[in-house]
């Protein structure tokens, strides 16, 4: 390819001129599927995460009207706009500093220039109302009205194979108003999210900065943790099942074999397990991704490995065995503190952790709507293969949503773009993308970019502290092993070290089976770290080129509360 941009990439925003793939990448690894981007994202997603900060009195109407303010595509990649989350954050009354370490731990950003629009007297000072009500509240209605559309729009879906081709189109099209509106409890949920630990974080002298992470902790109830506790059900249902163990012994493969004819048991609980979480999956933020319902093996693999640890690695124990650590690191902050800072303190954190749930819920709710339209469009897809509409089922993701209409109506004259296309988009993901794009510079072509393993990254050595970002408290010695993906999960053993390039929550299951977590992105206030702290799990986010540094057999000691990681041994 020689283009400079690719199809569904959106003109980036002049007045919010930097973007990074920190936050991003580790809910949407891949590039985007053009489908995804055109029926879902660019005219449904970015509006509605924009809308979500207006009404979160962060901005106006005006200054969002370029949805790529937010959030935009460049080489097919998404890239959130961290220069908006800046200004963001200075409305809420804190630094562009603070900003990124909780948000994006991103060291090498260009930095942020101040221009006089960024502070907004009128808006700050409906924010100093709004700041009252995120450090006190107890209900986020809105959070609450998105989650039953969403379980409404699961629990009442049609009969999709009783469905013409062009119903199925207007079935996933008419989910997507639902997708935008979901993006309000999503987004008010990410930015005030950062609140507590702000004020929290701003009341802790240097010498006790690091006891944040542990304080934050276990926040209760967070929507994304929620499959890891029902997985693990199921993995002691295997291991408590001679017959079953014997069945997964067998491979994963001979396991999904048997879903069609086995009924009762672990058949019926792994049914209603699909029926309550089947939406997730990995990087599923993008409609044209496998989720659970869809794609089985997936959640299935992750049964298979969890069925290996004893019933002291339960998420319910490991969370216990931080919770004497989380009350410790409480007292250790608040001494010396006078009631009043105490109490302010304490509700900083009550905030946090309130806020951490309410993101995840309402990234649960859109989740649930985008997989409503992903399985409407896979029945779609799977009707065109078997007539040779298209080579194989999952193309209709490689289609633009302009397209659909011809597409359902059978019409082959597409096949030869959508061909191209597809080959095009599979190349993308070899690019070496930059971390970190700033528009006011120029952007590199797409020819220009160097290729995956292009680069070679100096090897850690032993002796070696490597400073990422404190994401999940825990200190735990062991081997690492690099995973690139939850489709190469086979080779993983039980008590090692996860070492990945990003972690969106459908890996958060695996974590129970690692010892520990170190990813190359993310940060305190990322998804998957919420879910690792709400696990117990030890993590280190934000430790860029982990997966390269260190390699498979190597040794190391991770204290999560402190984003430190040090190399004991090298293979």
């Amino acid at each position: 390819m020689s283009q400079k941009a690719w199809l569904t990439d959106t003109e980036p925003s002049t007045r919010f001129p930097v973007y990074t793939r920190l936050n991003a990448a580790d809910v949407m690894a891949d590039p985007i599927t053009p489908l995804g981007a055109t029926l879902c994202w660019i005219p449904n997603v970015l509006p509605g995460w924009a809308s979500g900060y207006v009404e979160d009195v962060c901005f106006t109407s005006e200054e969002l009207s370029e949805a790529s303010s937010v959030a935009g595509f460049i080489y097919g990649y998404l890239y959130v706009n961290q220069s908006s989350v800046r200004v963001l954050g200075v409305r809420k009354g804190m630094t562009t500093d603070i900003i990124d370490a909780i948000f994006f731990n991103s060291p090498g950003a260009p930095p942020h220039v101040p221009s006089p629009t960024d502070e907004n007297p009128e808006l700050s000072a409906q924010g100093a109302a709004r700041a009252g009500w995120v450090l006190s509240t107890s209900k986020f209605e809105g959070a609450d009205e998105d989650a039953a559309i969403a379980d409404d729009l699961r629990r009442n879906r049609p009969n999709l194979k009783g469905m013409s081709n062009r119903a199925l189109v207007a079935r996933a099209r008419a989910m997507m108003p639902y997708e935008r509106l979901a993006w309000r409890s999503e987004q008010i949920g990410s930015s005030n999210a950062a609140v507590g630990p702000a004020v929290a974080g701003q009341m802790l002298p240097p010498e006790k900065a690091h006891l944040l992470v542990t304080i934050l902790g276990y926040a209760g109830d967070v929507e994304s943790a929620a499959p890891t506790y029902a997985l693990w059900s199921l993995s002691r249902t295997v291991r408590n099942s001679p017959e079953l163990t014997a069945l997964f012994d067998s491979g994963v493969d001979k396991v999904v074999a048997k879903l069609p004819t086995s009924a009762g048991g672990f058949w019926s609980d792994f049914a209603a397990f699909i029926a309550e979480f089947g939406y997730r999956g990995p990087s599923e933020w993008d409609l044209g991704t496998e989720s659970w319902e869809s794609k089985p093996s997936l959640a299935l693999a992750l049964v298979d490995k969890m069925r290996l640890l004893d019933d002291t690695q339960s998420p319910s124990a490991k969370q216990a065995a931080h919770a004497a650590e989380t009350d410790k690191a409480m007292a250790e902050a608040t001494e010396g503190m006078d009631a009043a800072t105490e109490a302010m303190f304490r509700g900083a954190i009550g905030s946090a952790r309130r806020f951490a749930g309410w993101r995840e819920s309402g990234k649960s709710s859109c989740i649930k709507i985008m997989n409503e339209a992903r399985m409407a469009l896979i029945e779609l897809g799977e009707r065109l293969a078997s007539e040779g509409v298209l080579d194989h089922s999952r193309q209709i993701f490689i289609a633009l949503d302009s397209e659909l209409d011809s597409l359902a109506l059978k019409e082959t004259s597409l096949l030869p773009t959508l061909r191209q296309r597809e080959t095009d988009w599979n190349a993308l993901k070899e690019l070496d993308i930059p971390t970190f794009i700033d528009v006011t510079k120029p952007i590199p072509a797409i020819a220009d970019l160097p290729r995956k393993g292009a680069s070679s990254v100096a090897r850690a050595n032993a002796g070696d502290v490597m400073q990422g970002a404190a994401s999940s408290q825990g200190i735990v010695e062991g081997s690492v092993r690099v995973v690139l993906g939850t489709d190469a999960i086979e080779d993983f053993q039980p008590g090692e070290i996860l070492v990945a390039p990003q972690t969106d929550p459908s890996w958060t299951p695996l974590f129970l089976v690692a010892s520990g977590v170190i990813v190359n992105t993310g940060s305190m206030g990322s998804h998957a770290m919420i879910v690792a702290r709400e696990l117990g799990i030890p993590c280190v986010g934000g430790l860029v080129g982990a997966t390269s540094i260190l390699k498979t057999g190597d040794r190391v000691r991770v204290d999560g509360a402190k984003g430190t990681v040090e190399v004991l041994e090298t293979v």
